[in-house]
């Protein structure tokens, strides 16, 4: 257990904020959740904390939804730079944790931080325990489909313009008392506009609007300025004219949506590639900060991995049926059918409908509900080229050998559900019943020797450079371990960075020998 000997409190207490991943969400502060205060995990995370650091208690707890999506840990990472404020602002340091997806959510924030010129100057450290980072990329900026939205985009921006001009000029003169008529160009004066506006035109006459045509363009409306009733009691007193002035809002509402959706998948694709800068700008700022805890054989990682090499398919090619139940002999009368239309479904419709489901089931599973970006690479790291070690062996075996005790009890749980009554109720008892212990991916927090880690990075970063402990190094492997580490982050070994800290043996912590074993 890591423990920091004779080490005077600091002035100011530091805070550790815990993370918690997807679909782990809790309205509550305290609970059995390792996140949530008092629960074992913070317990025992607190016992190998030095004085002056304390794990987040009460409205010092951060709570995201948990959803699966990146809106949804985006929308976390702003939170928790909200969170993080009253911190910043008392310069009280504070260190920051994140299991699975809740580690996505610190990175987020981060380059969040970065990008708006925020920077969080009292971040000591970070540390992400199973977290798949989702690496994106979207089409290039000159991709034929972002070409062609952004030219549609601008040839929409022309009746947006005009449209708004008509609008914004007929409020204003009906307020300044202005008499004025709604008269339109020529169709073969406007071009490609009035292919455009002729829907909404037709609209307007469907709704009631007076429409006349003439050599010199289109005349809309029955206003006369010479009439008892002024461009103000017309426009919203009369049925007439309040149908001219909806309509012209809702032609230039439209207008603009379309040219916006049109332009979205090109802002898409230059957002994306200015989150790679800001990744290499966020990392540099706080990359010496963070450790990575991760397992080779985490399910969470490996999983979303598996989806990048997804090849089955899931739209059948168009076959005629076996003649097998007797109305399989009506079918006879379709064979023309299938044979005229199965060489185009199956070779032109098929593929494309095939890899549109395939794409909205893989988005799905990785929660990638960003417009206009695919994942290209699930790794441990926040950063493409940086590699990273994984936890050392011996714990990783350790912690796959009881996830695979605790698996093997869920067999009998499983054959008690499909036993039950009802299956919604039986599914309900068999979710109680498990522990999370039957994954690697959800039972980082039960084993000591990842908290000795996860307290190693936070003490390392609480000491000053000057300030010394005993050393006791009966742990080696996890030290030494943790040294090569950060000696990857910054190049060099950092022993600066632990002021001789080590860990002593305590209970629950095993020797050297005991370990390698």
């Amino acid at each position: 257990m890591l423990t920091l000997k004779n080490a005077e409190c600091p002035e100011t207490e530091e805070l550790a904020i815990l993370v918690h991943g997807t679909f782990s969400g809790n309205s509550s502060s305290t609970g059995g959740q390792w996140w949530q205060a008092g629960s074992q995990s913070a317990n025992e995370l607190q016992s190998r904390l030095p004085d002056g650091v304390r794990v987040a208690t009460d409205s010092e707890v951060f709570h995201w939804t948990g959803e699966n999506g990146e809106r949804a840990r985006s929308k976390a990472a702003a939170q928790l730079l909200r969170h993080l404020q009253p911190l910043e602002k008392a310069n009280k340091s504070y260190h920051l944790v994140g299991h699975s997806h809740g580690g996505s959510v610190i990175w987020n924030a981060l380059r969040l931080a970065t990008l708006t010129g925020r920077p969080l100057r009292n971040l000591r450290s970070w540390t992400t325990v199973g977290t798949p980072f989702l690496h994106q990329k979207g089409r290039s900026p000159w991709h034929l489909t972002n070409l062609m939205g952004a030219i549609l985009g601008l040839l929409l921006m022309r009746p947006v313009f005009n449209a708004g001009h008509r609008l914004a000029t007929l409020i204003w003169d009906a307020y300044s008392g202005e008499d004025a008529v709604l008269s339109l160009l020529p169709d073969e004066e406007v071009g490609y506009l009035a292919v455009l506006r002729a829907p909404f035109i037709s609209f307007g006459e469907w709704l009631g609007l007076s429409v006349q045509r003439n050599a010199k363009g289109i005349h809309l409306g029955t206003f006369d300025p010479s009439g008892d009733l002024t461009l103000f009691e017309y426009l919203y007193s009369t049925r007439e004219g309040i149908i001219l002035v909806a309509l012209t809002g809702f032609c230039f509402y439209l207008c603009l949506h379309f040219a916006m959706m049109c332009f979205r998948p090109a802002l898409e694709s230059l957002r994306i590639r200015a989150d790679t800068r800001l990744e290499r700008n966020a990392f540099s700022r706080y990359g010496a900060r963070w450790l990575g805890l991760w397992s080779p054989d985490d399910e969470a990682i490996n999983g979303l991995r598996a989806t990048l090499d997804l090849t089955c398919t899931f739209v059948k090619q168009l076959t005629p049926r076996e003649r097998v139940y007797f109305t399989d002999n009506i079918s006879i009368l379709s064979r023309p059918y299938y044979w005229l239309l199965a060489p185009l479904f199956n070779w032109v419709f098929r593929p494309a409908i095939d890899s549109l489901v395939k794409g909205l089931v893989i988005r799905s599973a990785q929660g990638n509900d960003r417009p206009s970006a695919h994942v290209v690479a699930v790794l441990p790291s926040p950063v493409m080229n940086e590699t990273i070690p994984a936890l050392p062996e011996h714990l990783s075996k350790k912690m796959l050998n009881e996830a695979d005790q605790h698996a093997g009890q869920v067999v009998p749980k499983f054959r008690q559900l499909l036993g039950c009554p009802s299956f919604t109720s039986g599914l309900e008892s068999f979710s109680e019943q498990l522990s999370g212990k039957e994954l690697v991916h959800t039972s980082y927090f039960d084993h000591s020797e990842v908290l000795d880690l996860i307290a190693m990075n936070i003490v390392s970063s609480t000491i000053e450079n000057n300030e010394r402990s005993t050393a006791n190094s009966e742990n080696c492997l996890l030290s030494s371990w943790f040294l090569d580490f950060k000696a990857r982050l910054i190049g060099r070994a950092p022993q600066s960075l632990l002021g001789e800290v080590d860990v002593p043996r305590r209970a629950g912590i095993a020797s050297p020998k005991n370990n390698a074993a």
